[in-house]
């Protein structure tokens, strides 16, 4: 693994789409998530969300209706990032 924790974030980040996509079962980014990706990696990352056909942004619970995809500049990124993160 690389230890790439003091890298600058050029490129990763929200709204980020890479070739290499994760689409998760959950709808929000946990920031230890993020930590070890921002650890491991050793391209560029990002995230986004798709909404669900039934999302109401007027209810309080709005962001759960919606799905976090994950994707990775390298392929190898994507493999090491699900062996090492539990969503």
């Amino acid at each position: 693994m690389a230890d790439n924790s003091k890298r600058p974030l050029n490129g990763d980040g929200y709204n980020k789409i890479y070739k290499y996509q994760w689409r998760t079962h959950v709808y929000g980014l946990p920031m230890s998530a993020k930590t070890v990706m921002e650890t491991i990696c050793e391209k560029r990352f990002g995230w986004h969300f798709i909404p669900h056909k039934d999302m109401n942004y007027h209810s309080d619970s709005w962001y759960e209706k919606q799905t976090l995809v994950i994707s990775f500049e390298s392929k190898t990124d994507l493999i090491a990032s699900k062996l090492n993160i539990t969503l």
